[in-house]
């Protein structure tokens, strides 16, 4: 929400500078366009939050979609074609293709005759000189500006000074005055608190998703060969503070069943009604019985509109009722992710082993690695810094008080407790950093083994007798980036975001958590995941020296 806020008081901004009067020369761009022109464009939509992917020269459908997102905000055609009108718009007087003109400079400005900044300290577009590199140096390092740093001040810097000064809700009008300056100081130093520790070109990385997601709080931890190369935290978070983890809630849980498993306790294909206290039957398929497997590989046939996460067991299927399942999907022939599958992950543990959820993972998983993590605040260690979960805007969606007044319920009650193992569980990103290490490593982390080799191997692939999908044994793999296949899961609810992944190429883990933003999807992965996982080879080698 706040990005989109931003975004459009970018838009009233620049919307403002043309009516003043600038409008741009002839020249129109659009798709299979190529070039310095279509650069400029791609820098100038990607400082309003508007262009998300690489900055390549090319009029592509990446830079149509751009450019049309603007025309909507702008009150233009919706075309996708960078005519006059919308270059105008866009650059206010330095709107011209071809001319090579920057931030309104003319052509004997940018050959080298350009005013010096404005004896009152502020900065403009035609400036030239040490301080309007320094402007830009702080520009990109905190998120704002891409691309080269000089002493020009050409109309990629005035788009990234009117983003800067929307955010930081002061007048934008792309001059760089005492406030706006200022405001810049105060932010630049604050980050550089933050990523400081880090090579430049990483806090870069860094401090440019940050800014783009919104987020109010979160954290990162990167490894390769079980060293720690890389630790971020904003917000007042850092790798040791706990979220309410969403989704990821699944894959750790499911690590914990999966030890039933080795331990014989658990038979992946034998009917989950012959362990838990009710049947769990699908009513279009009476006959046809649910086991741990289906659950595991989300091939249930469980509904992803179930919420009724107690229903009365002993009558579904009778007189229409039926709460939780697709009866139009027979069970092990379709893959639909359903979190009642993560649901009785937990009803499963308690009714083998007689012992919480909690209690059990506990004993198992939780203090044999050294984690911090709980399925209510509650358990947690004292001290533990936690952090509430937050809306898309900002504000709290639920609190971490809210959860401690909670009646938990830790006894082995799988009728009672089905819903604590969807999205519940409690977990710093240090601590899914180890669980990832572990899985990396084939179930064994320094000396302390949680699961088989083979068992790990096993979560990691197809299985067999079930519909083809790639989320093994709840633990995803992601073929789609450089340098081998990422295995993990995700976690959304509400405004977090929670990632952890490892990848067996590399030898290299991500845990990130963000919290409080209104998240973009690509391939249905949330975009700073996408972005940290695109350049994680540039990380490893900016931050190749363990920490």
């Amino acid at each position: 929400m706040l990005k989109r806020l931003t975004a459009w008081l970018l838009v009233l901004g620049l919307l403002t500078v043309c009516v003043s009067g600038a409008t741009a020369a002839a020249g129109t761009l659009r798709k299979g366009s190529r070039g310095e022109e279509v650069t400029r464009l791609q820098n100038a939509l990607k400082a309003l939050g508007l262009y998300t992917i690489r900055v390549d020269g090319i009029y592509g459908k990446g830079t149509v979609a751009a450019v049309t997102a603007y025309q909507r905000k702008a009150g233009l055609k919706a075309d996708g074609i960078a005519g006059p009108k919308t270059l105008g718009s866009l650059y206010g007087s330095g709107g011209t293709t071809g001319g090579g003109s920057t931030g309104g400079a003319t052509a004997q400005q940018t050959a080298g005759s350009v005013k010096p900044a404005a004896a009152s300290g502020s900065l403009r577009p035609g400036d030239r000189g040490e301080a309007v590199r320094e402007l830009k140096a702080r520009l990109r390092y905190i998120g704002y500006l891409d691309g080269e740093v000089n002493d020009v001040y050409d109309d990629g810097t005035r788009a990234a000074v009117i983003a800067f000064q929307a955010a930081s809700r002061l007048t934008r009008d792309g001059i760089a005055g005492k406030k706006t300056l200022a405001a810049l100081d105060t932010a630049w130093t604050a980050a550089r608190k933050e990523t400081g520790h880090l090579p430049e070109e990483a806090a870069v990385l860094l401090n440019r998703i940050r800014r783009e997601s919104g987020a109010v709080n979160g954290t990162l931890v990167l490894t390769k060969d079980g060293k720690t190369i890389l630790t971020w935290g904003f917000g007042g978070a850092d790798p040791e503070t706990c979220f309410r983890i969403a989704s990821v809630t699944k894959w750790v849980t499911a690590i914990g069943l999966m030890t039933l498993v080795d331990r014989g306790q658990l038979d992946l294909d034998r009917d989950i009604s012959d362990y838990l206290p009710f049947t769990v039957r699908n009513p279009a398929y009476p006959d046809k019985a649910i086991t741990a497997r289906m659950l595991l590989s989300h091939t249930s046939s469980l509904s992803p509109k179930a919420e009724k996460y107690r229903p009365d067991w002993e009558r579904i299927g009778k007189n229409g009722y039926d709460p939780i399942f697709d009866e139009s999907i027979e069970p092990g022939t379709r893959f639909v992710y359903a979190d009642y599958n993560g649901a009785l992950f937990g009803g499963l543990i308690e009714a083998i082993t007689g012992e919480s959820v909690q209690d059990y993972m506990n004993r198992t998983v939780f203090a044999p690695l050294g984690l911090t993590a709980a399925y209510s605040p509650k358990y947690l260690p004292a001290g533990t810094r936690t952090k509430d979960m937050l809306r898309t805007n900002g504000t709290t969606a639920i609190s971490v008080q809210n959860d401690l007044n909670y009646a938990y319920n830790n006894t082995a009650d799988p009728r009672a407790n089905n819903g604590h193992t969807v999205g519940g569980l409690y977990i710093s990103a240090a601590s899914l950093t180890r669980l990832a290490r572990m899985m990396l490593s084939g179930g064994e982390l320094d000396g302390v083994r949680i699961l088989n080799r083979e068992t790990v191997s096993l979560m990691e692939a197809d299985q067999p007798g079930l519909a083809r999908s790639d989320y093994g044994l709840s633990n995803v793999r992601h073929a789609q980036f450089p340098r081998g296949t990422w295995f993990g899961h995700q976690g959304r609810y509400s405004g977090l975001t929670s990632n952890v992944y490892y990848q067996v190429d590399t030898g290299m883990t991500l845990a990130l958590i963000m919290n409080g933003y209104d998240f973009q999807l690509e391939n249905n992965i949330v975009m700073p995941a996408v972005t940290l996982l695109r350049n994680m080879e540039m990380l490893e080698t900016v931050c190749g020296t363990p920490q």
